[in-house]
């Protein structure tokens, strides 16, 4: 008799519980509709920590919202409310056995869909907010949530806000990066190279992450797989060439274009490739030739035309500083030539590039430096004007 008794009463106060939980719920649905969210909070985790009602479907329908909330409008109630906003949402689309999502009977899935939506644009500025104030460890965080929200934006609204895997992996690896660890970027920039991310800086850092190891041969590979894919970007070339110089190897790699412009003499790739390194070298009449050559083959070639007008133009500023400093009278009359000589030359060439890519920054400059030299101020003015634009 006395067991019996016992179990009625065990019974009885495990129905107690679970109706003031259920209860709870309740509650923290009331005070959510009434915009009053430290007790929507304080009742729904009353219920989301016991034992009763911790996988109550009812309960994730309305943890989802109300942590949603206080990570929108009162976030100092919870750091982790939209972590926690998204586990709800995600919580709240799992299906029951007939394909039906499990809260449909309070919540459309449709609007479930919209609310992790906000999740995921709000835990991509909260990343790019903890990234701005030395938080990168959180940032990560926030940006690794993301991707668990991507499969179910099957409408593509993260993606119309430029939230997508690559940008993620990206803005992460800057966190990494921030944070000093190496093996965490690395990952990160492979993963990026994986999926073919449209973005040639990614073998610059990996090339220098590498550098800093010393590992050179690695270093070097990821610059010269980045030119494979970008083959006309300045920056990887110009990193390739210096770290090459930088190692005493630019023959090595001045013999490798050479070879390779035996086997492919129409590829105007490679002419300018080597005249780079020409021109960094400072091997004047080599790197004139080599451009040429490529313009030759490709006209329309932004970097050749870009690199030989720079040439004339950096030469002509060099005989002008010479003139300058000269007290020959002669001697300043046939610098002055040579440098007018070379300002010309410049002109057409830093033209055809300024029409190829008129939103490039080092063309404009040197135009609006070589009208001024030329004496035509309003041209001069015009890409003054076009700079301050950009």
């Amino acid at each position: 008799m006395k067991k019996n008794l016992l179990i009625t009463t065990l019974l009885s106060i495990i129905c107690i519980t679970s109706f003031g939980q259920k209860h709870n719920i309740v509650n923290s649905s009331i005070a959510l509709r009434n915009e009053n969210y430290s007790d929507a909070k304080k009742y729904i985790d009353e219920a989301y920590n016991n034992i009763s009602t911790a996988n109550d479907n009812k309960m994730w329908n309305y943890r989802a919202p109300i942590y949603l909330q206080i990570a929108l409008k009162d976030p100092d109630l919870d750091q982790d409310a939209i972590l926690k906003a998204t586990e709800a949402h995600i919580k709240c689309l799992q299906k029951d056995k007939k394909g039906r999502i499990i809260v449909r009977k309070w919540t459309a899935e449709e609007d479930i869909l919209a609310g992790l939506v906000q999740c995921g644009y709000k835990l991509f500025n909260s990343a790019i907010d903890m990234y701005n104030s030395g938080d990168y460890a959180t940032s990560i965080n926030y940006y690794d949530a993301i991707f668990d929200i991507i499969p179910f934006d099957t409408e593509d609204q993260l993606k119309r806000g430029n939230i997508t895997k690559e940008t993620i992996l990206y803005n992460s690896f800057f966190s990494a990066k921030k944070m000093n660890d190496n093996s965490k970027s690395i990952e990160l920039l492979q993963q990026l190279i994986d999926i073919n991310f449209n973005d040639p800086n990614i073998y610059i850092h990996m090339s220098n992450i590498y550098l800093e190891s010393d590992n050179f041969d690695k270093a070097l590979s990821y610059l010269s797989l980045g030119r494979e894919i970008f083959e006309e970007d300045q920056a990887l070339i110009n990193t390739e060439i210096n770290l090459y110089i930088k190692l005493g190897r630019t023959s090595e790699l001045v013999t490798k274009l050479t070879e390779a412009i035996a086997i492919d003499p129409e590829n105007d790739i490679l002419y300018f490739n080597r005249g780079t390194i020409y021109d960094q070298e400072g091997k004047f009449l080599k790197a004139e030739n080599d451009y040429l050559a490529s313009l030759q083959i490709n006209p329309d070639g932004f970097g050749a035309n870009y690199n030989l007008g720079a040439l004339y133009f950096n030469s002509g500023v060099a005989y002008n500083d010479q003139a300058n400093g000269t007290s020959n009278n002669n001697t300043y009359k046939k610098l002055k030539k040579e440098a007018e000589l070379n300002f010309n030359k410049a002109l057409p060439y830093l033209e055809i590039a300024y029409k190829i890519d008129n939103d490039d920054k080092n063309t404009l400059l040197s135009l609006k430096q070589l009208y001024y030299l030329n004496g035509d101020y309003k041209k001069s003015e015009d890409m003054k004007k076009l700079i301050a634009d950009l």
